[in-house]
């Protein structure tokens, strides 16, 4: 029989006003990838975390290696081999790559315990580095590497201590596809050596590929366990979410009317002679792999990056967008890629996320309307489907994928003309993710015009209606039409030859 080196029978965890998990049954076996999916809000990170140690169960029974053992903290969970790779990184960007994997336990010398040993950690740092192929010099400064690579640096941290079972959540949200298949070689070289380990994505696909096991999570509740010779997607998404998924199809409602131009737009060393006209109910698709520029372009749309144009027009008018306050009064809204460190307050109570940009336009008088301004929130929870318990909470409270409804929810508050969406549904579950789409379509037929950017091609392509494709801060080139498919944009997002 496998040996079974992690067990949960009957949790229940309660917060106040809602139970999160309720008699979830889970098991772990040595050597496996055992994904847990489901949509936002299933109780997938509290499962986690009362693994962890940073949330303490309600009742229920926890057992590794066959023993009953009580987690009551993250030192706990750490003293039992347990390690967990955040889908926000826990890093210090100032450190070094060894000082990074050896955080907490850096080797010191033993007559002079207070002197760090500097050369003893770079040496048990390659080791580590080496153990799982990565080329990566331990004396470079983390904040010098990309998030992919960052996202890898945690693996070699969670091996530099006796690492028995890894949980990863959303672990290729940050990664290029080369990157990606980089993770997969170090997934597969851990489960020899005996490593089980816990993976939750977003991307069915992509778990399906990666997974020995998968485990469903419904409200809270554990709704079928499937070994990989039952893998059937379709059935996966119905237990996900309850119902059979409607794809939405690409929806065009693009007109000829110009509403954005940007003539030659230059940002120093990352963006040269780029041109852009957006059109009335269009939605323009921005790709390019990692170091494109494409995440620069997105922000500096926004004002969030220093740029300079010849000319931009907005509505058949001269425009300056030096900053979001530019942006804003001219009807443009930015939805970031990362939602913790850009765009959320999340000590600040759920309605005061949703409501932030509404409030500076209806404001008056230094006074807030209170009961219009949860008419209108409630409006909008409905509406997008978030599941919130109470609004009064801090939106720390939320699931990742409910958080990024409510950002979506603060910039249709506001009704912008020009939406610039970079990478909006990013670590959100199948169903958000159509809904998201639906919304897109919802704002183009509306008359809005959007600009949307995404880590995963294929939604770029099955979401726009035209892309734009940048190579080496470039474009050079453009798709509409049917030839807006994956294997264009690939092809013209790798080529190297690109003269700046």
């Amino acid at each position: 029989m496998s040996h079974i080196i992690l067990e949960v029978r009957n949790i229940i965890k309660d917060f106040p006003g809602t139970r999160a998990l309720n008699d979830v049954d889970f098991n772990l076996v040595k050597g496996e990838v055992h994904a847990v999916i489901g949509e936002n809000g299933a109780g997938k990170s509290t499962l986690m975390k009362i693994i962890c140690g940073d949330y303490i169960k309600t009742s229920g029974k926890i057992f590794i290696d066959g023993k009953e053992t009580d987690i009551k903290s993250p030192s706990d969970s750490l003293g039992l081999g347990i390690r967990m790779i955040y889908q926000e990184l826990e890093n210090l960007q100032k450190l070094s790559v060894a000082e990074n994997i050896f955080l907490g336990k850096l080797p010191k010398y033993k007559k002079a315990p207070f002197w760090l040993n500097s050369g003893n950690l770079k040496n048990e740092s390659r080791k580590i580095l080496k153990r799982l192929s990565l080329d990566i010099n331990p004396s470079e400064k983390l904040s010098n590497l990309s998030v992919g690579v960052q996202q890898l640096v945690e693996v070699a941290k969670a091996l530099s201590a006796d690492l028995k079972i890894l949980i990863m959540d959303e672990p290729t949200s940050s990664l290029n596809q080369k990157e990606t298949e980089q993770l997969f070689t170090i997934i597969e070289q851990l489960k020899k050596e005996g490593i089980s380990i816990i993976y939750i994505s977003h991307r069915l696909k992509e778990v399906i590929n990666v997974s020995d096991r998968i485990s469903i999570l419904r409200d809270g509740k554990n709704v079928g366990t499937f070994e990989k010779k039952d893998f059937d997607e379709d059935e996966i998404i119905k237990l996900m979410i309850g119902k059979t998924l409607k794809t939405a199809s690409k929806q065009d409602y693009s007109t000829s009317e110009k509403v954005l131009s940007i003539k030659n737009f230059n940002i120093n060393r990352r963006i040269f002679n780029f041109d852009l006209d957006l059109y009335k109910g269009e939605i323009l698709g921005i790709s390019g792999l990692a170091g494109s520029g494409k995440e620069e372009l997105m922000r500096a749309f926004f004002g969030l990056w220093p740029g300079k144009a010849d000319e931009i027009m907005i509505n058949g008018k001269a425009a300056k967008i030096k900053s979001p306050k530019d942006a804003l009064k001219q009807h443009v809204a930015y939805l970031p890629e990362e939602r913790k460190l850009q765009s959320l307050f999340l000590e600040l109570p759920i309605r005061s996320n949703f409501s932030v940009l509404w409030i500076h336009r209806v404001l008056k008088k230094f006074f807030i309307d209170g009961r219009k301004e949860k008419k209108v929130v409630e409006e909008y929870i409905k509406k997008l489907r978030v599941k919130v318990s109470n609004m009064d909470y801090p939106i720390s409270s939320l699931s990742g994928g409910n958080q990024q409804k409510a950002i979506i929810s603060r910039l249709l508050m506001i009704s912008p003309g020009i939406m610039i969406l970079n990478d909006p549904t990013r670590g959100v579950d199948v169903g958000s993710k159509e809904e998201i789409h639906n919304i897109i379509y919802e704002l183009a037929k509306n008359g809005a015009s959007v600009i949307f950017s995404s880590s995963e091609i294929p939604e770029v392509c099955n979401v726009s209606n035209r892309v734009l494709v940048l190579s080496r801060g470039k474009l050079i080139n453009q798709f509409s039409g049917e030839d807006v498919n994956v294997d264009n944009i690939l092809t013209a997002a790798s080529k190297t030859d690109v003269k700046r």
